[in-house]
């Protein structure tokens, strides 16, 4: 259940092939953890960028504040299909949606 006082951010999530770097708004929380799981076709383990983007989200929110959306960009641009990356399923299987 979630506090009436607890204050909800959005999240920037960019992912590079080595990096995943998330900063919280309106907090302006920010960190960056080096990853092994993107590619030149996308995510190959949906399952460890899952976890990755839960552990990252999960160290910077703090107390007392919810993140349940984020907007996902790449280095490869803005036309990123995040569909045929697997982002977007990476992303929603951490637990949180997709902003476009």
């Amino acid at each position: 259940m979630i506090d009436r006082n607890s204050q909800e951010e959005v999240g920037d999530l960019f992912v590079t092939e080595t990096a995943l770097t998330l900063k919280l708004m309106p907090s302006r929380k920010s960190g960056t953890v080096t990853i092994r799981w993107f590619a030149k076709d996308g995510v190959t383990n949906v399952r460890a960028a899952a976890k990755d983007i839960s552990t990252l989200v999960g160290k910077l929110r703090g107390r007392g504040r919810v993140v349940r959306n984020l907007t996902v960009t790449t280095d490869r641009g803005l036309d990123t299909d995040l569909g045929k990356t697997r982002l977007r399923e990476a992303v929603k299987k951490a637990g949180f949606l997709v902003i476009s």
